[in-house]
């Protein structure tokens, strides 16, 4: 059993725009970390820390069906090389897009707990970032 993060966020944006700002380098940086390179299907990633350039998460583009769905796989050091898994999935909403994050295969010992509370609080914050986005 493994435990796994669910959020939702409305943005008042079109999927186009949310999907840019999921996949090109020069936007994740805007809400998220600066990216190496644009995010495309079948290949690596790395995320970077604004302040030093240092890696924060890092993983691979394992399926992207462009302005509908894209699946990560993902790890960050306090995972200690643990491959979990990101599915971001976009869904037309009036005025706007829906879009649903699932963060799954997280350890879910008692001594890990602190991780996800950490994970979850990340993504909560995270996320709000795109509510500026248009």
């Amino acid at each position: 059993m493994t435990h796994t993060i669910r959020k939702s966020v409305y943005l008042p944006a079109d999927k186009p725009t949310v999907w840019a700002h999921l996949t090109r380098a020069e936007l994740l940086g805007k809400w998220f970390h600066p990216a190496k390179a644009d995010l495309a299907e079948g290949e690596d990633f790395l995320l970077v820390s604004q302040k030093d350039g240092d890696r924060m998460c890092w993983g691979r583009v394992e399926r992207a069906t462009p302005m509908d769905h894209m699946r990560w796989s993902f790890t960050v050091g306090p995972l200690n090389g643990v491959m979990t898994v990101v599915d971001w999935t976009l869904s037309d909403s009036s005025g706007g897009t829906l879009l649903d994050l699932v963060h799954s295969g997280l350890p879910d010992g008692a001594e890990d707990y602190g991780l996800t509370l950490a994970l979850d609080k990340g993504w909560h914050g995270f996320l709000g970032n795109l509510h500026g986005i248009e």
